[in-house]
């Protein structure tokens, strides 16, 4: 089982931080890596347009931002960056080899 989940928050995707799920706002599960691999990349492309800045780390952890978009933190007393993500597991997990990009050849 694969999942594509979008994130709202103040750290990257791979950073996995024990509360990490919190920052969740959509996630939707797929059966099969095709159907995984065609909404992440859907989803890729349609933040490529939203916002200025992107970085991808273990090709299926991105994250999106605008340098803009902040929020103060209290107890830091600055302001942090917010980061729009996307990422594409397997079984929960992040994938730790190279899922199928193409359709294969009928």
């Amino acid at each position: 089982m694969y999942q594509v989940i979008e994130l709202f928050g103040e750290y990257e995707p791979w950073w996995f931080f024990e509360d990490w799920r919190d920052d969740i706002y959509l996630e939707v599960s797929y059966a099969t890596s095709q159907e995984a691999v065609e909404a992440y990349e859907a989803l890729y492309q349609s933040y490529a347009t939203k916002y200025e800045n992107v970085q991808t780390k273990k090709q299926w952890l991105t994250a999106f931002w605008n340098e803009a978009e902040v929020r103060y933190c209290e107890d830091c007393e600055d302001d942090v960056q917010l980061y729009h993500s996307i990422l594409l597991l397997e079984n929960n997990q992040p994938i730790q080899e190279q899922v199928e990009e193409k359709k294969e050849s009928s």
